[in-house]
Parts: structure tokens; sequence; C-alpha cells
């Protein structure tokens, strides 16, 4: 692995509080005009971002963010309910990808950028260099994969970036029973390369640690709904 320097690390909290903004900037066009109601999945998430929103431009809000502010956020990433509302949404695809972001940079994972490239041809490098020592010991179906990491790495090195792929289309399409045995770590080493490079997770090594708030006050949990909204809301 190189040698993680702040050039790499990059900028503190600004940077989160920038694509946070940006993110949610993209997630109101996708969205398009929706009313701010906590009777709806969209309202909820519109509401809860203009929350988030005002806690940035007061520079009140630490990263990452406990899921009692963020809570609908972050549920809806994962339950894609904003996908399928009534009446249809302008910008599924823009849906998916700005509310991934905030996700992402809510809960202090962070996004990949160029610095960010050379650490993840490391790892790949790495996974590759070690599998490759343990080669003979591979099946068919495990050498093809890591293979098919090691191509990543040369795209990356080309200065180009591979295309998307769904999950199921990553680098666990076989079971792997040697490479999960082996003392590679490799369902951890793979998962985070192609989080990296199909989900624009910044990579491991690079991760910042917690950024507190320039502003401090905020308390560390959300105060506890009122009672009229208690069970309502994911």
């Amino acid at each position: 692995m190189i040698e993680i320097t702040p050039a790499i690390m990059g900028p503190g909290i600004e940077e989160e509080y920038a694509d946070a903004l940006e993110a949610i900037a993209d997630l109101r066009l996708a969205l398009g005009e929706r009313p701010l109601t906590n009777d709806t999945p969209d309202g909820r998430v519109l509401l809860e971002v203009a929350w988030v929103e005002q806690e940035i431009e007061r520079q009140r809000l630490p990263i990452p963010v406990d899921a009692s502010y963020a809570g609908t956020i972050y549920y809806l990433v994962g339950s894609n309910e904003l996908l399928h509302l009534p009446g249809g949404v302008p910008d599924p695809a823009g849906i998916k990808d700005a509310l991934g972001r905030l996700y992402r940079i809510l809960q202090g994972e962070g996004l990949i950028k160029q610095r960010h490239v050379p650490v993840l041809i490391a790892m790949i490098d790495d996974l590759c260099a070690d599998a490759d020592k343990l080669r003979n010991r591979l099946d068919a179906e495990e050498r093809e994969v890591i293979d098919d990491i090691r191509a990543q790495g040369e795209i990356l090195k080309r200065g180009e970036w591979p295309p998307y792929r769904r999950p199921q289309d990553q680098f666990f399409r076989y079971e792997a029973p040697n490479l999960n045995s082996l003392g590679l770590n490799y369902g951890n080493r793979a998962a985070g390369i192609a989080a990296s490079l199909f989900e624009g997770w910044r990579p491991y090594p690079a991760k910042k640690p917690p950024l507190a708030a320039p502003v401090p006050g905020l308390p560390d949990r959300a105060p506890p709904l009122p009672p009229e909204l208690d069970g309502r809301l994911p």
C-alpha cells in the first residue's frame, strides 16, 4: 500500500459539506417539486435534507451524522421507496445517485476523488500480488476473478474509469472457497475495491477520521420525536 499523505487525505470537513450540498441540490432536482410533509417518504426526506443544509450553513454538523438526525435518508437508501412514488418521479437514476452520495457523506465514508485513484490502484495491485503467490491453489473461476480485478487496475492506470457493474456482476459471482480460506482477507478487500470502483466510495485507507463541527453545540443525538409522530417515521 502506498503512503496515505495529507494531500491524499485532502481537506477537512469543508469538503464533506460541499459534497453534501451538491448531493442535496441534485436530489431536489431529481425529485422535482414535492410538498414538505411528514406524510410521504419524499416529503420526509426533503424536510430532513433541509435540516442538514441548515446545519451545514451554520457549521454545526459533525461528520459522521448520527442516525437520529438522518434516519430517513439512511432508511430510504436501502428501501428504494423514492424510486416508486405515486405518479412517478422525473429522474429515478438521479434520485438513486444523489441519495447514495449523500448517504456516504453523512455516514463519514466519503466520495472517491481523483486524488484517491493511486490508492485504489495500490489496493488492486496488492490484492492481486497476494493472490498470485497462491495462484496454483486457486481454481479456474477464482483465477478469473483475480484477473478481472487486475484488469480494472489496468483501466485506472490508463487514466480511464471502469464502467458501472451491478453488484451481482462484480467480484463475488463465484463461490471462491480458496480465496476465502487462504488468509487473503479476500472478501473484505474485494468488497472495498468494488465499492470504490462501482459505487463511488472513498477508498478505505484514505477514509477521513470523524470530523467535529466547526461550531460545536449540536447534541450527539436528536431529541425524541413528539408523541404524534413517534412510530410514523422510518
